[in-house]
């Protein structure tokens, strides 16, 4: 599995998935079509078969309509039926095959109703990648537009939290030095911390160079049983530590 992380917009990204043995391709979240099909160039591949949509915001699904006129065989993947051009509606668990990469929908509503992230599999080289658009950003998470501080504890602390340690995290937006400053706030001796702060004053590109296990040490998001958040937050339930974050993060 190869995964090209695209920038787009001011501090968005969208993806080119490709399965190296069969060369099949998938893009998510193309707002900005014409930059993922030069970087299907360059890397020898054909753009055309599928697209995961991780939910219907503009900047994630704003050029899904583009990319079906581009390729009207594409099959179109999303959590809803109200998302931008989706042929296939996804429910928590389905699973489809990029290639010979294995593709499980994992629902994340809280952000929006409609969010999926994307757990990908590549079996043969022993590779895991989850692409998890604003629900999971490292060091942070999304807004709960559509939802409650539960729903984004179950998907961070339960459903995106279960997967294997070295899943590969490809997040929806360049944000994580700002979460790096807020999370410092709240867990300030946190070595994990300091070492993804140094790595943010070091690297522009910060998607896909982390894991899951890694989230668990350096996200307050996913650290809310931990005796640092439990004192910043002055309390020791999980949800409401859930709720107390967002709401200082959300303050700046």
């Amino acid at each position: 599995m190869r995964v090209i992380p695209v920038p787009c917009r001011s501090d968005n990204y969208e993806y080119l998935i490709i399965d190296e043995k069969t060369k099949t391709t998938a893009v998510v979240d193309p707002f900005d079509p014409p930059k993922l099909q030069a970087a299907a160039e360059k890397e020898g591949v054909q753009l055309g078969q599928f697209l995961l949509t991780t939910h219907g915001h503009h900047d994630h699904a704003g050029g899904n309509e583009k990319t079906r006129q581009l390729y009207p065989n594409i099959k179109v993947y999303a959590g809803g039926e109200n998302v931008s051009a989706v042929t296939e509606i996804l429910k928590d668990g389905d699973k489809f095959k990029i290639g010979e990469l294995d593709v499980t929908a994992v629902y994340t509503p809280c952000h929006t109703r409609d969010h999926i992230c994307y757990y990908v599999e590549d079996k043969v080289k022993n590779e895991r990648a989850v692409f998890t658009g604003d629900t999971l950003f490292i060091s942070g998470c999304g807004r709960f537009f559509e939802g409650e501080p539960q729903e984004m504890h179950v998907a961070l602390n339960e459903k995106l939290a279960s997967l294997p340690d070295d899943t590969k995290v490809y997040c929806g937006h360049e944000y994580t030095t700002s979460n790096v400053a807020f999370s410092k706030k709240i867990d300030p001796e946190n070595p994990a911390i300091l070492k993804l702060e140094q790595f943010c004053k070091e690297n522009d590109v910060t998607t896909g160079k982390s894991t899951i296990g890694d989230e668990k040490e350096w996200n307050v998001f996913m650290r809310t049983s931990s005796p640092a958040v439990q004192e910043a937050t002055n309390t020791t339930d999980p949800i409401k530590a859930m709720s107390v974050l967002r709401e200082m993060k959300n303050k700046g």
